[in-house]
């Protein structure tokens, strides 16, 4: 699971972190993130929230990987998870994201009008936009 949530990682990150590694810390494990290019080793504690938010989501995502691979399906649903995101890791997260929908649904739930424009980039004729409190449904065309 580790080896997944560390290529999603990286992907998430757009190449920042090359993955995620165990080290020791009191003679406990902890899970800490190698810069690329050989920049070092970083500790939750020393990420930014946002990185701390990807580093979260991939564990998570790899998690539903792994159980997905052995069991039905089930609605993964979030809310705000690219809150403290930039617009480029947020594409890139929505571009995973549109991926896992292959195997299973995925619910983005969101008020951030840029995140409904970069979903239906990156998700393409699989993004489809509910707007709460409105009649329509729309369906990204492109």
């Amino acid at each position: 699971m580790l080896t997944r949530a560390s290529e999603v990682f990286a992907e998430l990150t757009l190449g920042s972190f090359s993955g995620l590694t165990v080290g020791y810390e009191d003679d406990q494990p902890v899970i800490l993130g190698e810069r690329a290019g050989g920049g070092g080793k970083v500790d939750v504690a020393g990420m930014s929230d946002g990185t701390r938010d990807q580093l979260y989501l991939a564990l998570r995502l790899a998690s539903l990987e792994r159980y997905l691979s052995h069991n039905e399906p089930f609605p993964f649903i979030v809310d705000d998870v690219l809150v403290n995101f930039d617009d480029a890791r947020s594409r890139a997260t929505l571009k995973v994201l549109a991926g896992l929908s292959e195997r299973t649904q995925v619910i983005v739930f969101t008020h951030h009008e840029r995140v409904v424009a970069l979903a239906k980039e990156a998700g393409g004729e699989r993004a489809f936009v509910q707007r709460l409190g409105r009649e329509e449904t729309v369906k990204n065309a492109s």
